[in-house]
């Protein structure tokens, strides 16, 4: 058998990294089992042979995913969405898990939103209290200025989006199909015979709430293509975290005759979704005998809402999870083109729609 095959011959033959070669090699964590079936298969094909004790260890490679044990992920999530316990704590649980199933630790930091110093090393301005030699890659957890993601990048380490989208930036992205749970919501209204159909929606906050509103136009503009009714529409764009957008909108609408207020309303979220549907009860709005309601998410409270909201389903453990199986392919096959990975979206009738 010939001794001059090496690990860099086998990653370049597979397409792979030494990283990943070696974790297959050795039977560690960290790839996946076709991948290791790959590397085994090269290697008895050509002979590799492994460094048996007292030879020579084959020279450190500069790559930064050679890095010591046990290696990290680390996950970036913005501090406002860290106390979020219906969205973002469920797409946090799929990441653990996943890192888990990978026998990576992890590591949660919320990187600061400021202009970032030219002067100080993407590492340390990032997290300077870690050691960024064990850091397999980075999950980055909704949406952060894209200056901060070309911080990120500037580590080196591979980085994938999770629910988010920054077409300069050369990274994989994993998010919910938004756009066909705008298209999902709207249909299944006109589906009620709904034909004043109100959004409520905060344009400013996040680009999955913009694709869901472009998911109903498309869907209004298609019906209207088909059917002599005409649709109505109309968005109501509040700001979400101010809880006073409730009360303004409310007396927007007892202002409008009862034959222009809408017949059906879609949230944003479902959390948009049940604070409306409340306040419409408030008001003496019957759901559904007045007005129909329908939000999307899929949070735990739609289910036991009064009436239980209907909803589009999103995955968000499982989001997570294909976040750390984007990680793990991006390490594993460093040069193939980008991905970007849409989740779809299911939905659940339930009596407010």
């Amino acid at each position: 058998m010939s001794r001059k095959v090496s690990i860099q011959t086998l990653a370049d033959q597979l397409g792979l990294s030494k990283y990943a070669v070696s974790r297959a090699l050795s039977g560690k964590t960290g790839v996946s089992e076709s991948t290791r079936a790959r590397v085994l298969e090269l290697a008895r094909a050509l002979g590799y042979r492994q460094n048996t004790p007292g030879s020579a260890s084959p020279p450190a490679s500069p790559n930064p995913t050679n890095f010591a044990e046990p290696p990290f992920v680390l996950i970036c999530m913005n501090q406002l969405n860290r106390g979020e316990p219906h969205y973002w704590q469920r797409v946090l649980s799929g990441i653990i898990s996943g890192c888990n199933e990978q026998g990576w630790h992890h590591v949660i930091v919320s990187p600061s939103l400021d202009m970032p110093d030219k002067h100080i090393a993407p590492e340390k301005a990032i997290a300077p209290h870690l050691d960024w030699t064990s850091c397999a890659g980075i999950i980055v957890m909704g949406a952060f200025p894209h200056t901060v993601l070309q911080q990120l990048v500037q580590t080196g380490r591979p980085m994938i989006l999770v629910d988010h989208q920054e077409p300069l930036l050369n990274c994989d992205t994993i998010s919910h199909d938004n756009l066909e749970a705008g298209i999902t919501a709207a249909r299944y209204l006109m589906s009620k015979q709904c034909r004043r159909i109100g959004l409520i929606t905060d344009d400013g906050r996040a680009a999955s709430f913009a694709q869901r509103k472009i998911g109903i136009e498309l869907a209004l503009n298609h019906f209207h293509t088909e059917a002599s009714e005409a649709v109505s529409f109309k968005t109501w764009n509040v700001a979400y975290e101010n809880g006073r957008w409730v009360d303004k909108l409310a007396a927007a609408i007892e202002r409008l005759p009862v034959e222009e207020r809408p017949d059906a309303w879609i949230g944003a979220n479902d959390d948009i979704a049940l604070q409306w549907m409340h306040r419409l009860q408030q008001m003496g709005i019957s759901v559904p005998g007045h007005c129909l309601v329908i939000g999307i998410d899929n949070v735990y409270t739609a289910a036991t809402s009064s009436p239980p909201l209907t909803t589009v389903h999103l995955c968000k453990e499982e989001l997570g999870q294909r976040a750390v199986e984007a990680l793990q392919r991006r390490i594993e096959r460093p040069g193939t083109p980008k991905e970007t990975v849409m989740l779809s979206t299911t939905l659940i009738p339930r009596e407010s729609a």
